[in-house]
C-alpha cells in the first residue's frame, strides 16, 4: 500500500475542543496512546468523515470513528 499524506485546513474540523488542540498543539509526548486520547481522535475522524463526498468512504470512516470512540470510553 503507498504512503500518502493529507492536509486538512483546519477549518475542516468545527469541533472547538479539537481546533484547539490543532491549534496548540499536543506537548505530551504519550499522547494518543490513552482511551481518552483515542476517544478524541475518534472525533477527530468523525468530524473528517463528514466532509467525505464518496458515501462509502464516508460509511467506513464513520464506521470506524464508532468503533474507536466506544472501545475507548467503555469502561
Amino acid at each position: 500500500m503507498a504512503d500518502f499524506a493529507v492536509n486538512l485546513p483546519i477549518a475542516t474540523v468545527t469541533n472547538p475542543i479539537l481546533l484547539w488542540l490543532f491549534k496548540k498543539g499536543w506537548e505530551d509526548p504519550e499522547w494518543g496512546r490513552r482511551s481518552i486520547n483515542q476517544a478524541a481522535l475518534g472525533f477527530i475522524l468523525q468530524d473528517v468523515s463528514e466532509k467525505l463526498a464518496d458515501r462509502g468512504l464516508k460509511k467506513d470512516l464513520q464506521a470506524l470513528a464508532r468503533k474507536v470512540i466506544v472501545e475507548n470510553t467503555q469502561g
